[in-house]
């Protein structure tokens, strides 16, 4: 049989250039995956890690989120090992909270279990496990976002900041802008459905540092085009906050100077571990998160941020701003049409957000409208179908022309308090979360409302459930701000547990419990005056919307914390629910706290029965004299003095934050690696090909079957092929077998 010979140009310098070329080409390509910081093979991990966490949520997977009871140093080997055992894998942390982690189950291709077999397998492991301090099962949380949409004409001009027709119903700003407060220096999040930040309004100042799309995990949270929801909703929240001036186009924001950033999260299932991620999402860049969304308000919903939700919004007024606290701002709600109230929302109720509801452009209470003892201020926003709305950027996707005149409800609102506490931070960025809630309490305008009923406490500020301590001013709060020296530290007293189980009785009687604080109560925290007062409980009734709950401070000011709800028929009650006011602030801690509570149920079902009840007092070492004097201040400066020189008051430096890990291996990325790896595969071919070409035509014959032409000479240990005294390192292509079964590689 002839033997064939690749017909090959003979070997020359310029060949073994090409191949070196070529070598080193296959060789940079196979390099790159390892040069990243974990190689590719972590690549999706770690796009899949505090930056794709919701994936495992969104696809309907089994997921637990777990807290660990181990020395910090064993955190990550530990959570190695259970996941393993458990048969999950680890997502790895949640967010900034140390020692809690995501674990998923993940088929491997085999017949996978029952899910329910799946759930109490990981369920009875995790429960006897001794580093297991705490575990949940992730659930699929339900928000709504708090916006109304009317067909209403739209309206030229933003009153809202410079009211012309009814000069002094706006949020008195513009003072403030011809002083160079812009907010300058301020990031602002929208943590919302996305923000369209390649739009005129928007792009100039867009952060991307501080931004990122949880639903889709990736840096860049554009909205996508939705024909049912609109996608809209975060698109007009920033342009609110930060629409650029003088640019011939649509609106300008409250803080025009502030950058914005946007946090896509809404526009898919939301977890808890989601709503923790997101909270403390960029914290060292963003400085305020505004959050106009929360639990459905259908009148019948008892929902809030849960457990890691809740630490997180914990862990980011401790550790944000370099200490200083992460400021969030959220909506009290649109249910007013179902009786609704903010205090059944676990966000307006918590002690670590600002809560804003809205008022028309006249100042009243418009119909959708929640109120509340937990809230703190409001400001405008749109009112029934004959007032005007809120004018803003709108996104120019589908049908959208980059603005409209249309945006409404307290969604609208928070945004602008958003904007307004951005100001406040240019002219004095050490402020705590702590200080901007006191600034607010201090500056906000009682004005009249026939929908109000406006309460003075023992501590000299007026408070109402429809509108909290007033309407936001701008000017008020920019001013106060200049001169503020920061409140002493948080001060907090925890009751016991007070076991009643006491019946509920029909109205007109009602159930009414009490708990004496005393100075010795006091004197281990120091706290002398209060803040926020919540009171947790846990109630059995047949029809939970019949129960109307009412706590009294030792003053006697009282706190309508739960009202009846007519669309409220759940039958199991409260199960260790926080109701929480502001209405105290300021006052003494010490003394007697009543809570009351009516049932207005009908005669056929059962009575109630508080089972238990605890009280918690938040305040501060501030005696009542310290108070008044700090008021007097505020009011000095509030004729524009500080705020016209070049007075400043020091700040301190903040604490040092470890950064956040910056890098993220994105969807797009890997689509990168992924043509780069095959581009890496195509050249070894090639390679190979080459080289056995021109070995072939230096006389390896692949078909000599047992000819001497087909062995490679042996020197120093490598293989060498030899023709014209020229030495060239080769890769054999085959091993060494029997003559008669070479192996082409």
């Amino acid at each position: 049989m002839p033997h064939w010979r690749w017909r090959v140009p003979l070997w020359s310098a310029a060949m073994e250039a090409t191949l070196c070329i070529h070598t080193c080409l296959w060789l940079s390509a196979a390099w790159i995956p390892l040069i990243l910081p974990h190689g590719l093979a972590r690549a999706t991990e770690l796009a899949a890690g505090t930056d794709s966490r919701g994936t495992a949520h969104r696809h309907g997977k089994l997921a637990w989120a777990v807290n660990l009871d181990v020395p910090e140093e064993e955190l990550e080997q530990r959570a190695e090992e259970l996941a393993r055992t458990a048969g999950l894998v680890n997502m790895g942390r949640i967010g900034e909270l140390k020692g809690h982690y995501l674990f998923t189950y993940q088929p491997d291709g085999h017949p996978a279990p029952e899910p329910e077999a799946i759930r109490r397998s990981v369920e009875a492991l995790f429960a006897q496990h001794d580093s297991v301090r705490w575990h949940s099962e992730q659930k699929l949380l339900k928000r709504s976002k708090r916006s109304l949409h009317f067909n209403d004409p739209k309206y030229p001009q933003q009153w809202h900041l410079n009211n012309r027709k009814s000069p002094g119903k706006d949020i008195n700003v513009t003072g403030v802008w011809e002083r160079n407060v812009t907010g300058h220096g301020v990031t602002v999040v929208v943590v919302d459905d996305g923000v369209e930040h390649t739009i005129k309004d928007i792009q100039p100042n867009y952060s991307p540092e501080g931004s990122y799309d949880l639903n889709s995990n990736d840096p860049d949270p554009m909205p996508h085009p939705d024909e049912e929801n609109g996608n809209h909703h975060g698109t007009r929240c920033a342009g609110e906050i930060a629409a650029v001036p003088n640019n011939s186009f649509c609106t300008v924001g409250v803080a025009y100077g502030s950058r914005i950033a946007g946090i896509r999260v809404l526009d898919g299932p939301l977890t808890d571990s989601m709503e923790a991620i997101a909270f403390n999402k960029h914290y060292q860049i963003n400085d305020i998160y505004s959050c106009s969304w929360g639990p459905d308000d259908d009148g019948k919903t008892v929902d809030g941020p849960h457990q890691l939700g809740k630490a997180a919004l914990q862990h980011g007024v401790i550790a944000g701003r370099r200490g200083f606290g992460s400021i969030f701002v959220v909506a009290s709600g649109n249910g007013g049409q179902h009786s609704d109230n903010c205090n059944y929302d676990g966000y307006a109720n918590s002690i670590y957000t600002v809560t804003i509801g809205a008022v028309d452009e006249t100042g009243s209470m418009p119909f959708y409208a929640e109120e509340c003892a937990s809230m703190l201020a409001v400001t405008f926003s749109g009112g029934d179908k004959m007032m005007r709305s809120i004018v803003t950027t709108d996104w120019d996707l589908q049908k959208g022309t980059g603005c409209t005149e249309g945006h409404t409800g307290t969604s609208a609102a928070a945004p602008l308090a958003a904007g307004m506490i951005a100001l406040m931070l240019q002219v004095r960025p050490c402020l705590t979360w702590r200080d901007v809630q006191h600034i607010i309490v201090f500056t906000a305008t009682k004005y009249q409302d026939r929908h109000a009923k406006w309460d003075i406490n023992q501590a000299g500020f007026s408070h109402s459930h429809q509108h909290g301590f007033g309407l936001l001013n701008a000017w008020r709060l920019v001013n106060a701000a200049k001169i503020w020296e920061s409140v002493p530290y948080l001060a907090s007293y925890i009751s016991p547990v007070l076991k009643e189980g006491k019946s509920i009785p029909l109205l007109p009687q009602e159930l009414e419990v009490t708990w004496n604080v005393t100075t010795t109560d006091l004197e281990l925290s120091g706290m002398r005056t209060l803040e926020h007062v919540a009171v947790t409980v846990t109630i059995t009734h047949p029809r939970r919307g019949n129960l109307e709950i009412r706590l009294f401070c030792p003053s006697g000011m009282m706190s309508l914390i739960g009202t009846t709800r007519s669309m409220d028929s759940d039958p199991n009650g409260f199960a260790d629910w926080t109701f929480s006011t502001v209405r105290c602030w300021g006052e003494e801690a010490q003394g007697t706290y009543r809570l009351v509570i009516r049932d207005t149920r009908d005669e056929s079902l059962r009575a109630g029965t508080l089972r238990e009840w605890q009280l918690t007092l938040y305040g501060s070492s501030w005696s009542p004299a310290e108070m008044k004097e700090r008021q007097r201040l505020l009011e000095e400066a509030m004729s524009g003095q500080y705020l016209n020189s070049n007075f400043s008051l020091p700040c301190p430096p903040g604490l040092e934050i470890p950064e956040e890990q910056r890098y993220t291996i994105t969807a797009n990325t890997l689509k990168t690696l992924l043509l780069l790896g095959c581009f890496a595969v195509f050249w070894t071919f090639y390679y190979m090909l080459e080289v056995c070409l021109t070995r072939n035509h230096m006389g390896l014959d692949l078909t000599c079957h047992g000819s001497t032409a087909c062995k490679w000479y042996q020197q120093g240990g490598k293989h060498r092929a030899l023709e014209n005294g020229l030495e060239m390192e080769s890769v054999p292509l085959y091993g060494e077998k029997d003559a008669e079964d070479i192996e082409i590689e």
